[in-house]
């Protein structure tokens, strides 16, 4: 076991050097730091730091000052934590102990035509990659062991990064103007971080001979504009890039033209590959969309937890109101809101939210929302009125109008249903054990025995209408029913057959359960023009349909 600290923790890379330990079991005591907890522009801070943590075996500083631009400006605290906070490090740190530190391709002024490796001359353009070149040169004196590690073009699933930026702007406009004239290769904060979890899994005696500066970016070449049309094809945005001169885009600081990274040294010294550029991009989207699935999942649940407080402790006292359209509200309505509301504010801040509980958006405002949550904190009230336990959570992110992602939670039992765009339908137990859901049986139409989801002693006479057709043809008819989302979830797992909702419904009752059947080779289409049930619409009185 080493003990580890993290500079640096919040940061994007910080949280993905974490992300990646947590896919092992390492035994490492990881200790946690942000400027909060180690202001290492304060020599006294960093000497109290190591006092309490003299077996300190490994620092990863992954501080700095990035604003490129504005470091301009503000030179003097760029300097502070780029060059004077990393020399204080390196001179109070333990002798045993071992330096990983993040450094730049700013250190180089991008006129050479081929990749940097490790021993060109630096020769920064402006105040941050002087800075950070000046943070490399206090390491390099030392006598200690430290291994700095440049690399470029940062990007991932945290933080703040020109991806985040990219898929941002794609979501709301329709073309945008990126510099097309800088070159580097784009390279994520996970390649890096696993660079780093390869570097302190190895012994010290390895550490300090193998210690110096290496380059770390993912392979390949491309222009700002290039990434960009990249990140749109990859996030299925329709926005537009336009390549334009970088004297269209004036900045404060100056760029490096050329700043690709030679990763030769790195890969023969572990032994490793690092992907392409393209690859790497593919599989960060990917986890992106696997983290953010993570998110709402864990929201739901939280969510479930809000709404059993009350159910279990509340039975005599749940609030019971009346909405304007004298449908039921609860205490556990409220609380469950809250929950998800305060959840997709936190982890998704860009993305608006339309819930049942707050869904007083003008037309005028919405219809320009290309991505949107929508949310029912608790479907099913009159069941959970009931006390039946067929009521569900749900939220799901809407794109284009269509479902992409969706989460159905029943507290109750402690299920969860969800689907994401290319990635499957599923059913999680409370245990965590996991089935895939796939449509094996086929379209209703194609079988002889077909199972209604529909309540058999209270058939609308739309639905007996339906049902006499499918007896008509020649099919045998069974029914199943439940309450809220459920009724999807039956036919998403293959429970039922078809369920005809020939009734009204809103948008935020059905979105989330419809990502979950179109992910397990379902449809939910509009009853009258067969065409797929879409949302985020100026009416969100949904028209009947049908799952199938």
């Amino acid at each position: 076991m080493k003990n580890i600290a993290i500079l640096g923790s919040k940061g994007q890379l910080g949280q993905s050097i974490q992300h990646i330990l947590s896919q092992y079991e390492h035994g490492h005591n990881i200790i946690l730091l942000d400027k909060d907890e180690l202001d290492i522009t304060t020599p006294e801070a960093i000497n109290d730091f190591f006092k309490n943590h003299s077996t300190l075996d490994i620092l990863i500083n992954c501080a700095a000052y990035t604003a490129v631009d504005k470091a301009e400006e503000d030179a003097d605290l760029a300097y502070q934590i780029n060059a004077y906070g990393v020399k204080h490090l390196q001179e109070k740190m333990p002798l045993p102990c071992v330096l990983i530190h993040i450094s730049t391709d700013f250190v180089f002024d991008g006129q050479k035509e081929e990749a940097y490796v490790e021993t060109d001359m630096t020769r920064p353009l402006g105040v941050y990659g002087k800075s950070k070149e000046e943070g490399e040169q206090a390491l390099l004196e030392s006598k200690k062991t430290t291994y700095i590690l440049r690399t470029a073009w940062l990007y991932g699933p945290f933080g703040q990064n020109f991806m985040k930026t990219m898929q941002k702007l794609g979501f709301n406009r329709s073309s945008l103007n990126v510099v097309d004239d800088q070159f580097g290769c784009p390279t994520s904060s996970i390649a890096l971080a696993e660079v780093i979890r390869q570097l302190i899994a190895k012994d010290r005696q390895w550490l300090k001979k193998n210690d110096g500066i290496y380059h770390v970016t993912n392979h390949g070449k491309a222009s700002w504009a290039e990434f960009a049309k990249a990140i749109m094809a990859k996030s299925d945005l329709s926005c537009q890039v336009n390549p334009i001169p970088s004297k269209e885009y004036p900045t404060l600081a100056r760029r490096p033209k050329h700043s690709v990274l030679n990763t030769a040294k790195i890969e023969r010294t572990l032994g490793m590959s690092l992907r392409p550029w393209e690859e790497e991009l593919e599989a960060i989207i990917e986890l992106q969309q696997q983290l953010m699935l993570d998110n709402i999942k864990s929201i739901a649940v939280k969510a479930g937890h809000a709404i059993m407080h009350i159910y279990n402790t509340m039975p005599d006292d749940i609030g019971v109101q009346k909405k304007s359209d004298d449908s039921p509200l609860t205490k556990a309505d409220l609380a469950s809101n809250a929950v998800i509301v305060a959840g997709l504010k936190k982890h998704f801040p860009d993305i608006p939210i339309i819930s049942e509980e707050n869904k007083n958006k003008s037309y005028d405002e919405r219809k320009y929302w290309n991505t949107v949550w929508i949310v029912d904190p608790l479907d099913g009230t009159k069941e959970f009125i009931k006390r039946n336990g067929e009521f569900t959570v749900n939220i799901a992110l809407v794109r284009d109008g269509k479902p992409i992602l969706g989460v159905v939670y029943v507290p109750a039992t402690k299920t969860l249903y969800y689907g994401s765009q290319g990635h499957g339908a599923w059913k999680e137990d409370s245990k965590g054990n996991r089935s895939h859901l796939t449509n094996a049986k086929g379209h209703y139409s194609t079988l002889d025995q077909v199972t209604v989801v529909a309540s058999r002693s209270h058939l609308s006479e739309a639905v007996e209408a339906f049902v006499e057709d499918l007896r008509t043809s020649g099919k045998e008819v069974t029914f199943l029913s439940a309450g809220s989302s459920l009724k999807f979830c039956l036919v998403a797992e293959g429970k039922a057959d078809v369920y005809p909702r020939l009734a009204p419904t809103m948008e935020w009752d059905t979105a989330a359960a419809q990502a979950v059947c179109i992910e397990a080779g379902r449809r939910v289409i509009q009853h009258d023009t067969k065409e797929d049930l879409t949302y985020n619409r100026e009416d969100m009185l949904n028209p009947w349909f049908i799952v199938e």
